[in-house]
């Protein structure tokens, strides 16, 4: 459980909400269901998933294609998915937060 916000499954989700409320942005759900699908985080009100890729989780055949089938069944429902990895959250947090913002959070 991240600062008990919202359950989290990882330190790589921690870090993004730390980052995501340090920076003011909307409180997202975490591990939500969508679309049938379990989404790392969610802005339901602004249709937007992210998607937290930490190499241990995502370093095969499998879970790429899954990922990939899964990005695109929730666009075609018209969410906006984005991805980001350990580096993009921990080392450049000034790019997570601007593409973000770009989607229309703030």
């Amino acid at each position: 459980m991240a600062l008990g916000l919202s359950a989290t499954d990882s330190a790589l989700e921690d870090a993004f909400l730390r980052l995501a409320r340090g920076d003011g942005l909307p409180l997202p759900a975490t591990n939500a269901l969508v679309e049938g699908f379990r989404v790392d985080v969610v802005w339901r009100t602004h249709c937007i998933a992210v998607e937290l890729d930490g190499w241990a989780s995502h370093h095969d055949r499998h879970a790429f294609e899954r990922d990939r089938a899964r990005d695109a069944a929730l666009t075609a429902a018209g969410w906006r998915v984005v991805r980001f990895t350990h580096r993009q959250v921990t080392d450049r947090p000034d790019r997570v937060i601007e593409t973000l913002r770009r989607l229309g959070l703030s």
